[in-house]
């Protein structure tokens, strides 16, 4: 459809086809514009055409076990209408669940989920890489991300790099022992190919710690591979940390299996084919399993943060570094200065899902200008898996104790499984996850408060 040319005044010429408009018109129509553009320079000038917006906060959480990933999808929807950028960091395009390391390790099948996938449901940046420096002076850190270094800057960062075996204590373990780690030359994902074999000519296996991990360890690997003589080392008395009904039935559960126990007695040494014990004997071995010992990641400690002997970052009831306040630290890799309700905050799934939620909570209460509350909670259960389809499973409320009923073999199984799926679930949908004892740190305060006062009002009494 061609607009009608009959009127000459310029606006409509612009609309006609070049056909219709003589060398007349054109001239009109250029000096037409001259005129108009510089009619309206000045008010151009005056006014932004883009409107100005705030930059985003820039929130960077390093590591995705169950409290990097957890705190990521939980805040991600509480910051979602918010000027927020938030990325995620991690070694591994997957997330791994550690309760299932061992069963990866005695090659049962595993799924390991895509965290790009999960989080592109949320609108979280994904970034795989490994962390090789942080500058909390310059807010940035350094990542190694395939062939090439980089650095990443941020508002906030979460620190939630976790634990990692101790490899440094003990000669040889470095250069000869195995771990649970997910990944690596000695890794998870190694015995899995390394045990058959093993199997194959009846060799030898030493497991060395004798806490939930090592215990879960070697029953897996005497169940799924029973011809493998398994010895456990263990430098305190069998799980009497657990109590002494749970301690003697879990040594029943491993006997059964075949498990030789050899506790009150340390490694002092790994070698390539045996282990040196502080009684002065060799135990001889086609691996050695290590499981005793728990550390963080030395890179807080490198970059100047208060850190603990275990290079945890100690952190304030709000999960911030108390010397860097920008920074929060959750699951392993935290240490809480003040105590949050519990005897002692372990290291494990459970207390990691539970700061994931709680940091994702503080912080999202920072950035609305509100006051985050105290960490505080409570353990109301255990499992410990005993080998395929057997585990132990009890009650440790309000004190970390264990608390009779135990539940055994099938319904004590079920009762860790269906704990373990929840956990992974909670990663994916945050808002179902909750915790109890969130009172406990404010009346141990009021406890506290109430001693000091007693005391201050003794001596006033003499």
């Amino acid at each position: 459809m061609q607009i009608g040319c009959h009127k000459r005044d310029p606006l409509t010429l612009l609309l006609c086809d070049d056909h219709s408009v003589d060398d007349q018109d054109k001239v009109s129509i250029n000096v037409w514009s001259i005129h108009m553009f510089k009619s309206n320079a000045p008010a151009f000038d005056n006014r932004s055409t883009v409107q100005e917006t705030q930059p985003s906060t820039r929130i960077l959480v390093i590591g995705a076990g169950y409290a990097g990933l957890l705190f990521t999808m939980r805040l991600a929807g509480k910051v979602a209408s918010q000027n927020v950028h938030l990325t995620l960091v991690n070694e591994s395009d997957t997330f791994t669940e550690r309760p299932r390391l061992h069963q990866f390790a005695t090659n049962q099948e595993v799924q390991w989920r895509s965290l790009p996938q999960m989080l592109s449901r949320k609108n979280i940046q994904f970034i795989q890489g490994r962390v090789i420096g942080l500058d909390p002076i310059q807010r940035k850190i350094m990542l190694e991300e395939q062939q090439y270094t980089h650095q990443l800057e941020y508002d906030y960062l979460v620190y939630a790099l976790g634990s990692e075996t101790d490899r440094k204590t003990v000669p040889g373990v470095a250069q000869y022992a195995y771990t649970l780690a997910a990944r690596g030359p000695l890794s998870a994902a190694a015995l899995r190919e390394t045990l058959p074999s093993i199997e194959a000519r009846g060799g030898q296996v030493v497991v060395a710690g004798g806490g939930a991990t090592g215990i879960e360890t070697a029953a897996e690997v005497a169940s799924a591979y029973p011809h493998i003589k398994v010895r456990l080392v263990t430098r305190e008395p069998l799980a009497l940390f657990l109590g002494k009904s749970v301690a003697s039935s879990i040594r029943s559960s491993l006997q059964l299996l075949g498990v030789e126990i050899i506790d009150q007695t340390s490694v002092t040494a790994v070698r390539a084919q045996s282990v040196v014990t502080d009684q002065g004997g060799k135990l001889a071995c086609d691996l050695c399993l290590w499981t005793g010992g728990f550390v963080a990641p030395s890179l807080a400690r490198e970059a100047g943060l208060a850190v603990n002997e275990r290079n945890q970052i100690v952190v304030d009831p709000f999960l911030r570094s108390i010397s860097h306040p920008e920074i929060y630290a959750i699951g392993d890799a935290a240490h809480p200065r003040e105590n949050p309700g519990v005897p002692m905050v372990r290291m494990s799934a459970v207390t990691a899902t539970i700061m994931g939620a709680h940091g994702a909570d503080c912080l999202s209460a920072t950035l609305r200008g509100k006051t985050p509350r105290p960490l505080s909670f409570a353990y109301i259960g255990q499992g410990i898996a005993l080998g395929r389809h057997n585990a132990i499973g009890f009650n440790n409320y309000p004190d970390d104790k264990p608390i009779p009923p135990y539940f055994t073999g099938w319904l004590g199984y079920l009762i860790r499984e269906g704990f373990v799926r929840y956990l992974a679930i909670a990663t994916q949908r945050p808002g179902i996850f909750v915790w109890i004892g969130k009172r406990r740190y404010e009346r141990a305060q009021s406890r506290q408060q109430a001693m000091e006062q007693k005391k201050q009002m003794q001596p006033h009494q003499a």
